[in-house]
């Protein structure tokens, strides 16, 4: 039973690796494309003002984070 078990997770594994071998190029050649941009295309991003959050927004954002702490130590 457990030399079965072994065989099944290596065939497993051989399929894994072959799956993601498969995808590399497809993955490299979508980093060799955003490499090739020049850098003045990636810094230009422009903020609509409208859409930033407000002060009230983000303290409430600030204040998550902490009670996110209390409820992992004290829960």
């Amino acid at each position: 039973m457990a030399i079965k078990g072994l065989i099944l997770a290596g065939v497993l594994s051989l399929f894994l690796c072959v799956g993601i071998g498969v995808d590399v190029d497809t993955v490299h050649a979508q980093g060799k494309s955003t490499a090739e941009r020049s850098s003045t295309e990636l810094g230009t991003k422009e903020f609509d003002q409208d859409k930033l959050p407000g002060p009230l927004e983000v303290g409430l954002g600030i204040g998550s984070i902490f009670v996110m702490i209390a409820v992992v130590k004290y829960v």
